[in-house]
């Protein structure tokens, strides 16, 4: 993949780089598009997203990207200017009840978690959401908290626990709202694509382009960055035969390698299991931004939470719905035994990460579950496209239909010492049959 594009002066691992820098802020955007596309939708308006429920309850799949079924959450497109900040509300939960509001830039890096364990002043209360270096008034007793750009994401989460109904009414103590009438620029305009599907020399057009790379990066890499998109970017304008040089570009070479960057950057902990790792952040890394906007967007920070990708079985084969599998935890391996929190494993379609629907409207096995335990206390999870013999219902997380290849989010809430210290992983992914 070396050697450099006639008329362009840069090689394709160049261009590589430089598309997936990029690529990390387009989906951002692509999301800002789809929430706001719903109806009702505005800027600093709540949206009280509805309880996920499994089994006979279930009903319909949510059909959004990396759907997290262990909490009930709520999210707001926040718009503010140097006059006009916004009002978040955070309500006091109970103690042993998991929340948390995340609120993330316009390139999706955390910028603050509320709740008691990272704010324990004020875990809860009014808080101003204001543009950093503006001098608004705001309200008495209120809190102020910067935001990096006029625009952030709020990502408000309640644990679901065994009373959906309490949980829900706790999620509902959660509001924003505008101190006045901000000026907030619309989204920017983005060529349309899915996951399969990227886009290419599209995402280079301008003026999306500076629009795109308005909001600061605090990675530190946008100064390192800017004058290859802007080559790029005249390459592309230059001359439409050029454009579709870069849209073979990046669907033979720039794409694949994204994918297998997608299946190498995230830590390697055995057994065919990779994590996230103990991250408070993206930091300098904008290549674990981009995997992680693709792979699940609004990723959040390993204090609070630590994602576990399985990737491969005991072959190190990725899995597919042709095999019935198995991950037994046994007796004191349970993931429960290490968070403070509590645990689920979600199984996605790969690589688009949806939700996939099945008979008995499961998608997660976890802390909620009544798993039928093995013989010596430990349990066993069953994973296959129909209900194996002999397998428990409870132990059962349908996969993908024959052919299709699937993966599994494994989620512990606030993760012990020996999880954040890399020294735990999970067991190795099986085949039965």
């Amino acid at each position: 993949m070396s050697g450099s594009i006639d008329g362009l002066g840069m090689t394709v691992e160049e261009l590589t780089d430089a598309w997936v820098y990029l690529f990390g802020r387009f989906l951002v955007i692509r999301q800002e598009h789809v929430d706001l596309a719903e109806d009702g939708a505005a800027y600093n308006a709540i949206k009280h997203n509805p309880p996920v429920l499994s089994g006979a309850e279930a009903g319909v799949a949510p059909t959004f990207v990396n759907p997290n079924l262990d909490v009930v959450y709520s999210e707001a497109w926040i718009g503010v200017d140097a006059e006009t900040p916004a009002l978040l509300v955070v309500p006091e939960v109970p103690a042993g009840t998991y929340s948390t509001a995340q609120i993330v830039d316009e390139w999706a890096e955390i910028t603050y978690n509320i709740n008691p364990r990272t704010m324990p002043d004020h875990p809860h209360g009014t808080f101003a959401l204001c543009l950093a270096g503006s001098g608004p008034v705001i309200p008495d007793g209120a809190v102020r908290l910067d935001l990096p750009s006029a625009k952030a994401k709020l990502l408000a989460r309640v644990q679901m626990g065994a009373d959906a109904d309490a949980a829900v009414a706790l999620q509902h103590g959660f509001s924003v709202r505008s101190c006045g009438s901000p000026r907030i620029e619309p989204a920017v305009p983005a060529p349309a694509f899915t996951n399969t599907a990227p886009p290419a020399a599209a995402m280079f057009a301008q003026p999306a382009l500076d629009q795109a790379l308005a909001p600061p990066d605090r990675s530190g890499h946008g100064d390192a960055f800017r004058p290859r998109l802007d080559r790029i970017a005249a390459f592309v304008a230059a001359d439409p035969a050029n454009a579709q040089r870069i849209d073979e570009l990046v669907r033979t070479s720039v794409y694949p390698a994204f994918m297998k960057l997608l299946l190498t950057d995230l830590a390697e902990v055995g057994r065919g299991w990779r994590t996230t790792g103990n991250r408070s952040g993206f930091s300098a890394d904008y290549r674990f931004r981009t995997v992680a906007n693709f792979a699940g967007i609004w990723w959040n920070s390993a204090s609070e939470v630590i994602y576990y990708a399985l990737q491969a079985d005991e072959t190190g084969h990725p899995p597919t719905g042709d095999h019935t599998y198995a991950i037994r935890f046994g007796p004191g391996q349970s993931p429960g035994e290490h968070v403070d929190g509590y645990w689920s494993m979600t199984l996605y379609s790969h690589p688009d990460v949806r939700l996939v629907p099945n008979p008995i409207g499961v998608y997660s096995i976890g802390y909620r579950t009544e798993l039928v335990h093995d013989a010596d206390g430990g349990f066993t999870v069953h994973i296959a496209a129909k209900q194996p013999d002999g397998t428990p219902q409870s132990n059962w997380l349908p996969s993908t239909p024959p052919g299709e290849p699937w993966s599994i989010v494994l989620r512990l809430y606030l993760p012990r010492d020996d999880v954040l210290a890399g020294e735990w992983s999970p067991p190795a992914m099986t085949i039965e049959a």
